[in-house]
């Protein structure tokens, strides 16, 4: 049964516009907010919360920035001709999502906000202009919605930097969180045959924030230093060991030794003590790491791992009030490439999936029915969860007669 939300009277004129749209997208950066005004598809609309008899679709949804999601029935607008409709099979849950919805991020977002960017599920419908896709073939969407395939960065093949990017989710788009959701098919995924559905969903964001940077600059005979062994650190491990590098893994847990060795590291050492970290210094073709860390002479430590004309990869990013300070004098003597990674580019993704079905590389999950989003949420805000959450929506919404 749907359960109504809390706040009934949360209702946002249905806005549909064939022509396309001026909006404003607010990106955070590390030290500000970015505004950008840029064009939509004509397929955003703001969200209307419709009745369990109207509804083609349930979201989670957040009516604030405060309390927990709440179950938001609303309809999809007619679809696009180059969209693709996707009944969500599962769904990752992801830190930013809670930065987003919190107002952490954007003070300013509206509600109702549906957040979540790691989506396997399969084609329901497809716009005329559809080529690509088919319905009932296994899909998945990361966390862009939109390229634009004109501006430079998407004409080099970087889409996730392209000047119009538009999130999975917005203050014009649910995301994740559904039972549904639709996409523009320039990005949207082939999930291989072999992939498992039910732990493969954290892939489309995590698995490839340290894939595409590890593919990049790595070669076989690489050391590898992966710094923090959660949520990125845990796929990190898992990517380098198989692509046949050398692994230490960096961390404070040493209770879990057997089980990181498994993922693929063959050595452990500390992450925060600093003569262990002298000790390592110039050890490692690469370094990856996966957390911020507010001590300074602990993050220059980090980047000391480096061995001379080696690359230093940052890919866990700090709240706004904190700048990361670089070594730049063992930066520059050593000859250190500083490499970030957002997520990656289209055929990075598609072939991380392809990489991951062909290896075996999942995340560690704990799953969760789709009634139990909020038990899921509340875990994942406050990283009691073992590595990632993920939701099993199919299950709920076939149940439910949300399958068409």
């Amino acid at each position: 049964m749907f359960q109504n939300p809390n706040n009934n009277k949360v209702i946002h004129e249905l806005k549909m516009e064939k022509s396309l749209q001026m909006r404003g997208i607010i990106f955070f950066s590390i030290n500000k907010y970015l505004i950008i005004m840029q064009q939509l598809p004509a397929h955003s609309v703001y969200q209307v919360q419709e009745s369990k008899e109207t509804a083609d679709a349930v979201a989670y949804a957040f009516l604030s920035n405060t309390g927990e999601p709440v179950q938001y029935p609303y309809k999809y607008p007619q679809i696009a001709d180059h969209d693709v409709r996707i009944r969500i099979l599962f769904t990752g849950l992801c830190h930013s999502d809670c930065l987003h919805s919190r107002g952490l991020w954007n003070p300013h977002i509206k509600y109702p906000s549906c957040p979540g960017h790691e989506v396997v599920g399969e084609v329901e419908k497809v716009g005329t202009g559809v080529t690509k896709f088919k319905v009932g073939e296994k899909v998945g969407c990361n966390p862009q919605r939109w390229m634009c395939q004109t501006c430079e960065q998407c004409k080099k093949g970087d889409n996730q930097l392209c000047s119009q990017f538009i999130g999975l989710y917005d203050d014009n788009n649910f995301g994740g969180y559904s039972t549904h959701i639709q996409v523009a098919e320039r990005m949207v995924f082939r999930i291989p045959e072999g992939f498992n559905d039910a732990l493969g969903s954290p892939l489309l964001c995590a698995g490839v924030t340290v894939y595409a940077p590890l593919k990049r600059y790595y070669k076989p005979n690489y050391t590898c230093a992966v710094i923090g062994i959660g949520g990125l650190g845990h796929l990190a491990v898992q990517y380098a060991a198989k692509l046949g590098m050398t692994v230490t893994a960096f961390t404070t847990s040493k209770n879990r030794e057997q089980e990181i060795k498994r993922l693929g590291a063959s050595n452990l050492s500390s992450s925060i003590n600093l003569e262990s970290l002298k000790a390592e210094q110039g050890k490692y073709d690469i370094v990856i790491n996966t957390l911020y860390i507010e001590d300074e002479e602990t993050f220059k430590s980090h980047q000391r791992l480096t061995a001379p004309t080696g690359t230093y990869i940052q890919v866990g990013a700090p709240p706004s009030k904190v700048n990361f300070k670089l070594d730049h004098a063992y930066i520059i003597l050593n000859q250190i490439r500083v490499a970030g990674s957002l997520i990656g580019n289209y055929d990075e993704t598609q072939e991380m999936l392809e990489f991951s079905a062909q290896n075996n590389v999942y995340p560690i999950v704990e799953t969760f029915e789709f009634e139990d989003f909020p038990k899921a949420f509340d875990r994942m805000e406050k990283a009691q969860a073992k590595f990632r959450c993920v939701v099993n929506v199919g299950k709920w919404a076939q149940a439910n007669g949300l399958w068409k």
